[in-house]
């Protein structure tokens, strides 16, 4: 997708990946509109970029509520790229997390992400261009103890990303799914402070098997599998094989049923 001149929302975009994906973009040539809840790191970022800042809470269904619509009068045009990254962590065991912090974490990485989707596609379907991009994670691959809510929720983005690859086949709209191991942010940092989470990260990283990528890095990426509409970006590399025994079954079932709809 050409990038240049198109408008970008990115959430989750105050700090970290979403600060680093901003200026990627920008980079690239487009506006971006950020979107996060920390209003004044929001407005100075976007200041920087010469974009737009709307402030919203993801973890609630208010935040949600016609945020798409919001965005595109702020910014006085449509969006042709949505970046769902914002994502909060809650590290613990099973018996340990609250339902509170259950339904903020689901709301926040899960149907959050699905309600934007919904929100933008009208709008590109209707004008033929659009780029959905899902920032799930390795970690709804890989069973860590300490991480079941946060894992099952970008489990659950990845499955959802995919399928609407599969049900926006055939349209001009792309869609990548973003699968990265851990990025060095403040938000991984608070991941391996639980006990159980740091000693399995310690001897994954003694096994050298889930190397810290800069998040400037996994931006660049980002922009450039948009640019080249590519349908995944997996990180490590080292353990690609492992993604593709992952995805064995989603490949098996996409051969059989993709493209079995009745045409747009």
């Amino acid at each position: 997708m050409q990038l240049s001149g198109a408008h970008v929302l990115i959430t989750g975009a105050s700090k970290g990946i979403g600060v680093a994906m901003a200026d990627a973009f920008t980079s690239a040539g487009a506006t971006c509109t950020l979107v996060a809840r920390s209003a004044d790191a929001l407005a100075a970022h976007a200041a920087r970029l010469g974009g737009h800042s709307v402030p919203a809470d993801l973890s609630t269904a208010a935040g949600v509520d016609g945020l798409v619509a919001k965005v595109e009068a702020e910014a006085g045009r449509p969006v042709d790229v949505l970046v769902n990254n914002a994502a909060i962590e809650t590290a613990g065991h099973v018996d340990e997390i609250s339902e509170a912090d259950i339904e903020t974490m689901v709301h926040t990485n899960l149907t959050a992400p699905m309600r934007l989707y919904r929100q933008v596609l009208p709008g590109m379907l209707e004008r033929g261009r659009g780029h959905l991009v899902a920032i799930s994670s390795l970690a709804g691959v890989f069973p860590v103890p300490g991480t079941s809510i946060y894992a099952g929720t970008k489990a659950g983005l990845t499955h959802y990303s995919n399928i609407a690859w599969g049900d926006l086949k055939g349209t001009p709209i792309g869609v990548t799914t973003v699968e990265p191991g851990p990025v060095k942010t403040e938000m991984w940092d608070r991941f391996v402070e639980h006990p159980t989470v740091g000693r399995a990260a310690k001897r994954l990283g003694r096994m050298q098997l889930i190397p810290q990528e800069q998040p400037e890095k996994l931006a660049s990426d980002v922009v450039r599998a948009v640019q080249r509409d590519r349908r995944h970006l997996r990180y490590p590399k080292r353990l690609y094989s492992a993604f593709l025994l992952e995805s064995a079954p989603r490949r098996l079932t996409e051969a059989l049923l993709v493209g079995q709809k009745p045409s747009r």
